[in-house]
């Protein structure tokens, strides 16, 4: 079982940068990745399958209360 998984996924880095600002604020390590060239190219994080908010497994449930509602995924 691995530590570390994705508890939300956006279409965009925009969203899924307001997510992970979310829960940093909580006090939640999470780390976003995205398959966007590093933000120049904003059109291939749909084709890469969006963008992943991913956390600790320990984390994950109260990740995923704090984002209820927020994920494209959900």
């Amino acid at each position: 079982m691995s530590d570390i998984v994705e508890v939300a996924r956006f279409s965009s880095r925009f969203e899924a940068n307001a997510a992970l600002a979310q829960l940093q604020a909580l006090g939640i390590k999470a780390q976003l990745v995205a398959d966007d060239a590093g933000g120049a190219l904003p059109s291939l994080t749909i084709l890469g399958g969006g963008a992943q908010i991913l956390v600790r497994a320990q984390d994950a449930e109260a990740a995923a209360e704090a984002l209820l509602g927020l994920s494209e995924t959900d």
